[in-house]
């Protein structure tokens, strides 16, 4: 049988953080697959990305999405009888990205982030990805909420999942969750973990580190713990800001913070609380952080404070694993499954936990030594999952069922 012609298609804004890099993962984890097998062919949906592509090897062709296309791909969605589809066939046989890759003699589109591009294949066959369902978890934060952002993610993935040749999850929760809520077959769903940016793992490697004094750049004269998440409302900075206040009044201990990531509209909420608790002295926001830099902001921090609402997998906690800081993350379902016994858990409703757990940290050094052997025993179970092997059986599957059309 000849090879899989598989599009693999890369459209995640560099400025979107955890979602760019584990997109980048997904990219390059296919550069791994045997020849006999696959031929890839990588596109991407932005211009700005062919050049980071193409430090990571990779050869990007550009689809331009203009909003004329958009429009129609989105009228043509909702034709639902084929007789009436047909008519429109005629008019325009393809919606602008099926025809990139019909063009390219595509058997197979690999999405490697949750894209709603997938709807507007009709020919074509995709894989699919899901990062969360969070959406259904915890419905009443703005981003979820507000402007229809929940109806138009539901209307996604019910069009989406059902046709999907297989879908890649981040965890058995996430699994359970596509299976149970969109009736989706149990043996079409796959788990594959995140990893730490490459970025992140490439830098443990590297002979040369940075020479970058992380406090002396940022003005701060106190250690200080790290978060790095763009500023919406489910990332919970507040919470870490209360559990500073906390820190200090109750153990008398000054610790700063920095937070980098873009604004998501709710980043000058989160200033304005930290000037009302006296903390702008000691608390910096940095925003976009070049890759470069990202490793030392971790490795010169007291520990990755992330109380996030929303999972049930993040990148940051497997980053400070792989850079050797001690985590501290949220006590939630599907979060602490994350990190198992190598992690010290927060109670979202008590800053004072997270207080307790950062004036422990600061007085026990042997707490933090196990803190750090657990994370690298935690990350070593995640690099054992056999991603590639996985994502093999897929496509082989798939290359027996294309053998019986021409």
């Amino acid at each position: 049988m000849r090879p899989i012609r598989l599009a693999v298609v890369f459209d995640q804004q560099i400025r979107s953080g955890g979602g760019y890099q584990q997109a980048l993962n997904a990219a390059l984890l296919t550069r791994e697959l045997p020849s006999s097998l696959v031929e890839i062919i990588y596109f991407t949906t932005l211009s700005e990305n062919i050049g980071t592509l193409m430090k990571f090897g990779i050869k990007a062709d550009l689809i331009r999405i203009t909003i004329l296309s958009k429009v129609f791909s989105r009228f043509r969605r909702l034709i639902t009888e084929p007789h009436l589809l047909k008519l429109v066939k005629k008019i325009q046989a393809y919606s602008l990205i099926e025809k990139h890759l019909i063009k390219h003699k595509v058997d197979l589109a690999y999405a490697i982030s949750p894209s709603g591009w997938p709807r507007d294949l009709e020919e074509v066959n995709y894989i699919t990805t899901v990062w969360d369902l969070s959406h259904r978890d915890d419905p009443e934060f703005p981003e979820v909420s507000s402007d229809r952002q929940l109806e138009a993610r539901e209307e996604k993935y019910r069009s989406l999942l059902p046709r999907a040749v297989a879908i890649f999850v981040d965890s058995e929760l996430g699994k359970h969750n596509v299976v149970h809520r969109y009736g989706i077959d149990d043996e079409r769903v796959h788990v594959m973990p995140f990893q730490a940016a490459a970025s992140t793992r490439e830098s443990t490697t590297s002979e040369s580190r940075s020479s970058l004094d992380v406090r002396v750049k940022y003005n701060l004269d106190v250690p200080y713990v790290f978060y790095p998440a763009q500023f919406w409302a489910h990332k919970n900075h507040v919470y870490l800001l209360e559990g500073l206040r906390v820190l200090e009044e109750q153990y008398g201990i000054r610790i700063g913070a920095i937070f980098s990531g873009g604004d998501q509209g709710n980043l000058a909420y989160v200033k304005s609380y930290a000037r009302n608790l006296n903390l702008e002295d000691r608390v910096r926001f940095v925003g976009f952080v070049d890759n470069d830099e990202i490793p030392e902001l971790y490795r010169q921090s007291l520990a990755l404070v992330m109380p996030s609402y929303f999972g049930p997998t993040n990148l940051p906690p497997l980053e400070a694993f792989e850079l050797r800081v001690p985590v501290l993350y949220s006590n939630k379902d599907g979060l602490r499954d994350q990190v198992g016994d190598a992690a010290l858990l927060m109670d979202l409703q008590d800053p004072c936990s997270m207080a307790v757990h950062l004036k422990n940290l600061v007085e026990d050094s042997l707490l933090r030594m196990q803190l750090i052997e657990a994370g690298e025993k935690r990350l070593k179970y995640f690099d054992s999952m056999d991603r590639i092997g996985i994502m093999k059986r897929v496509l082989e599957d798939f290359r027996w069922r294309r053998l019986t059309w021409g």
